[in-house]
């Protein structure tokens, strides 16, 4: 059982690579933006004015992680993660169900190819907005970097060679 992490700043592959994993190992992956979207298109918003959608987007994936390690299955979480403390509350929820934590930490060096990358996307998610590069530059400045062990994609090398490093490494670690 595992509660594998997809993070790092919008456009650098995250949820093309935790959907791909996801379809070949059978893992559920869990994609803040899709929740956010849902909380949006519902016009919920949080009870506190304090509390910015965000914080209903990472409780959201919280629970849903947990019930999936609660049943004894592995989760994927797809979302950028900038801050130590989701990452620490979702690495002790590992440790809590005796999963393996898994981070994969996606990149793109290029920022040439990154701005392409994020012009040219559309995921598809009702009622949701696709960023632009300020908003990129403003997810960086809150992006803390990872301090442990992890698996570092690069969007400047294609999909199926990045997919196919993840899941040897998942599956070096058993399936």
């Amino acid at each position: 059982m595992k509660l594998v992490v997809f993070s790092g700043l919008p456009g650098t592959g995250k949820s093309a690579l935790a959907e791909m994993v996801a379809r070949e190992c059978c893992i559920p992956v869990f994609a803040k933006d899709w929740l956010e979207a849902t909380l949006v298109r519902c016009e919920l918003t949080p009870v506190r004015q304090d509390k910015p959608l965000g914080s209903a987007g990472y409780e959201l994936l919280t629970v849903l992680a947990q019930r999936q390690l609660m049943l004894g299955q592995s989760v994927i979480l797809d979302s950028v993660a900038s801050t130590n403390s989701i990452r620490t509350t979702w690495k002790h929820l590992a440790e809590q169900y005796h999963a393996r934590w898994v981070v994969i930490e996606c990149i793109c060096s290029d920022e040439e190819i990154h701005r392409m990358r994020l012009g040219k996307r559309q995921r598809g998610i009702p009622g949701w907005h696709e960023l632009d590069w300020s908003e990129v530059q403003r997810v960086k400045t809150h992006y803390v970097p990872w301090d442990e062990e992890r698996l570092m994609m690069d969007a400047v090398h294609p999909l199926e060679e990045n997919f196919k490093i993840i899941f040897e490494h998942l599956i070096g670690e058993g399936k």
